[in-house]
C-alpha cells in the first residue's frame, strides 16, 4: 500500500504543468528555500501568510548590497505593535532555480530575532497568483506549477479554500475545533505555512468564545513574537481539529491575548501552522481555490 501511494504522487507531481521543483531544508518548523538576491546567496522562509517578500537586516548588512530607493514605513504583522519599518522601493532581484522575481516595497526585519540566525528572508505568495503550490514534507520538496491537469484522488482529501487576489497572503478554510466534547468551535481559520506553530486561537475569538474561562492553561510571552513584536497568550489541551470529515490534530492549542495585530484580527478564528501540516502532503490550488490533503505514512 505505501509503495502504491509513493507511485500515486510520482505520477501526481507528473501532472503538474510547467513544474519547477524546489529542494527546501526543513529547520524549526519553517520551510528554507535557497535563493540569491542581486547575487548573493540567501535562505528565504517560505510563508502562505504572508503576500510579501521581507529581508532581514542583518543579512542585508553583511552582503553589502546596497538599495538606491530606499525609505521608511508603519508595518503591521504578528505581535502587538506596528513598527516604523525600513523599505526598499525597487531594485530587488531574486533568483530561485532560474526563476526569477523582481518584488516592490520589500521591507528590512529584524527576523532573526524571531526566527533564528538562518533565516535570511521571507518569501511571500504576491509573486504566486493562480499557482499550484505542492509541499511534500516528507521529502522536503516544493514545486511550483501553472496547473493542476488531474484532480488528486486515492489518499487525498479535498477541501474549498477562500482566496483574494487583492490579498495573497490570506488563504482562509472551514474547521471545526472540539476543546472538550462539549464545547465546539466553529469558523474560518488561516493556512499559514509561514507559522511552526499548531492550532493558534485569535483573541477575539478566545474572547468570544470564553476560553480565558479554561482552568489547565500555561502562560506564554513571547519577546520577538513577530514583524509587530511581543506576543503572548496561553496553551491549553483540545480534544481534537477537524476540517470537514479530516482529523487534522490532537494535542496542544493556544490562544492570544495580543491587543492588535494578526492574531487580533476578526477575519478567522485560528491560525494554523506546520506543527500541522508536516504531518500532511499539502497541494493549494489557488486557481481553483482548492487544497488536497494526505496524511503522510
Amino acid at each position: 500500500m505505501k509503495h502504491l501511494f509513493s507511485t500515486f504522487f510520482i505520477l501526481l507531481l507528473g501532472a503538474l504543468l510547467h513544474a519547477q521543483e524546489h529542494n527546501f531544508e526543513f529547520i524549526s518548523n519553517h520551510i528554507y528555500l535557497n535563493a540569491e538576491v542581486n547575487g548573493k546567496p540567501a535562505r528565504l522562509v517560505f510563508d502562505t501568510g504572508s503576500a510579501d517578500v521581507y529581508l532581514d537586516s542583518t543579512w542585508l548588512s553583511e552582503s553589502g548590497i546596497k538599495y538606491a530607493q530606499m525609505g521608511n514605513a508603519m508595518v503591521r504583522g504578528a505581535g502587538n505593535e506596528a513598527k516604523k519599518t525600513t523599505l526598499i522601493f525597487s531594485g530587488v532581484n531574486i533568483s530561485m532555480n532560474g526563476k526569477e522575481y523582481s518584488p516592490m516595497m520589500v521591507p528590512i526585519i529584524d527576523l532573526r530575532v524571531i526566527l533564528g540566525d538562518k533565516a535570511d528572508g521571507i518569501f511571500g505568495l504576491k509573486d504566486l497568483k493562480g499557482k499550484v503550490i505542492t509541499i511534500d514534507y516528507k521529502n522536503s520538496k516544493l514545486t511550483l506549477s501553472d496547473k493542476l491537469t488531474t484532480d488528486p484522488a486515492e489518499g487525498f482529501t479535498c477541501i474549498p479554500i477562500e482566496t483574494d487576489t487583492n490579498h495573497p497572503g490570506r488563504i482562509l478554510f472551514a474547521i471545526e475545533v472540539t476543546v472538550t466534547p462539549g464545547k465546539v468551535i466553529s469558523g474560518k481559520a488561516l493556512l499559514d505555512i509561514g507559522s511552526g506553530q499548531g492550532l493558534h486561537f485569535t483573541s477575539k475569538a478566545a474572547a468570544k468564545y470564553e476560553l480565558d474561562k479554561i482552568q489547565d492553561k500555561v502562560y506564554f510571552h513571547h519577546e520577538h513574537g513577530g514583524v509587530g513584536g511581543e506576543s503572548a497568550g496561553y496553551e491549553f489541551g483540545i480534544d481534537k481539529v477537524t476540517t470537514g470529515n479530516l482529523l487534522l490534530f490532537q494535542g496542544k492549542a493556544r490562544y492570544s491575548t495580543d491587543h492588535s495585530g494578526a492574531m487580533a484580527s476578526d477575519e478567522y478564528i485560528a491560525v494554523l501552522g506546520n506543527e500541522i501540516w508536516q504531518h500532511f502532503t499539502v497541494i493549494i490550488d489557488l486557481s481553483k481555490s482548492m487544497l488536497f490533503l494526505k496524511e503522510n505514512l
